[in-house]
């Protein structure tokens, strides 16, 4: 492709998110922007909100069969089949539905990583309390190196006791790419289920669920995918859905059947049963034209590629300045990079980038031993003019310290 077509291409993808020409943004990992495609859908659904296809006996038929579309649309972003998709409110919630409804006995035992996200800890930790569990964190140091050093950090944890390691695929704090499948390859070897967090690798990256062999995958739709605020989505393979409790229940959720002398309910079919959201047309039709957009008319493979490529030039960018360290290893690079200014926190550095640059990113903190540090989100959008503002803004930034 050549260089003309590709920055026209460029152009007419950012016509479509408005709010990256108000600021260079570079925070998708936080929540990504909302494509006009996502606000039309969701404006036109709202109107009807104000007709009797609000009250009338179509609206939860059509409920039903917009949370099913929405299934479809997601299931085939991530190589998954729609019956092993749940429709959630957040990355949070699917992990809190496989931690907490796993069938833990007391001494049982789950693995964490160093670099994790409360999403995973506070989960890991009531679970901990409530079936007297034990959790392990193992160190990964930023999670980058050798892939087979990871696997076999992971591997040397493991315990008769172990039942399931939790992760996130893409970390939060160093933005290192954990090697999932081999993860998954040798966990299975041992009978241990894996989880993950995916809220930052669900949209950033190109995913075959089914190839990668992960038990359970929990993402969010606001960010990479940017859909609306209060989506997600959860996998559970199909012959893991068994293997967890419901932790939720609204509408869906089970089938009409309820023994209230024996006490007993039947579940809905497939991952349906773990669906904590779908409840709003508003959100499920912006999240489905979110979603389709950007894995379908875009393609996964050119936004998971543009996020490659521009996460590569962003890290050696930064990696050029004078003063900056990248914490992110460049050899497990996704869509984040973390990095250090020296002389300023990340917070000061933050605030002072978006008050007298109009750039816009983030910062993490110190959970385990991850350092704290700003943060880059590289988005499918991001050009090389984003990141220039960046590295100038930065470099005048260090002027005045």
């Amino acid at each position: 492709m050549g260089e003309e077509t590709y920055v026209a291409d460029i152009n007419a993808v950012r016509a479509m998110l408005p709010g990256v020409s108000d600021t260079v943004y570079l925070n998708t990992g936080t929540c990504g922007p909302l494509p006009t495609i996502a606000f039309e859908a969701m404006h036109a659904e709202l109107q009807r909100d104000l007709t009797r296809d609000r009250i009338g006996a179509e609206h939860f038929p059509r409920l039903i069969e917009t949370r099913n579309e929405l299934r479809g649309v997601i299931a085939r972003a991530v190589g998954a089949d729609p019956a092993e998709i749940a429709i959630t409110a957040s990355t949070t919630d699917g992990m809190m539905s496989a931690i907490l409804g796993y069938r833990w006995q007391p001494g049982d035992e789950l693995l964490l990583t160093n670099i994790e996200h409360p999403g995973g800890l506070v989960p890991s930790f009531v679970a901990k309390r409530r079936f007297g569990l034990r959790v392990r964190v193992v160190d990964l140091g930023l999670g980058g190196g050798d892939p087979a050093d990871i696997v076999a950090a992971f591997e040397r944890a493991l315990t008769p006791r172990t039942r399931m390691i939790v992760l996130s695929h893409v970390s939060y704090t160093t933005g290192a790419c954990l090697p999932l499948k081999e993860i998954c390859a040798m966990a299975h070897a041992h009978d241990v289920i894996v989880v993950a967090d995916a809220a930052q690798s669900y949209g950033a990256l190109q995913l075959d669920l089914h190839d990668i062999g992960v038990d359970v995958y929990a993402g969010s739709g606001q960010k990479w995918m940017c859909g609306p605020d209060g989506t997600g989505a959860l996998y559970v393979r199909a012959d893991r859905v068994g293997e967890f409790e419901q932790t939720f229940f609204s509408g869906g959720t089970i089938r009409e059947s309820l023994d209230y002398y024996g006490g007993s309910v039947a579940p809905a079919f497939g991952a349906a049963r773990f669906d904590t959201a779908g409840r709003s047309l508003v959100l499920m039709e912006g999240q489905k034209a979110a979603t389709r957009w950007i894995s379908e008319d875009l393609g996964m493979d050119w936004t998971s590629a543009r996020i490659s490529d521009m996460a590569r030039y962003a890290h050696a960018e930064l990696s050029r300045l004078p003063g900056v360290s990248v914490v992110t290893p460049r050899e497990a690079l996704a869509g984040l990079l973390a990095f250090n200014v020296a002389g300023i926190s990340g917070p000061d550095l933050t605030a002072r980038l978006a008050a007298e640059h109009n750039v816009t990113i983030r910062f993490v903190h110190k959970y385990i031993n991850n350092p704290d540090a700003a943060r880059v989100s590289v988005g499918f959008f991001t050009t090389e003019e984003d990141l220039a503002a960046l590295t100038e803004g930065i470099q005048a930034i260090q002027s005045s310290l």
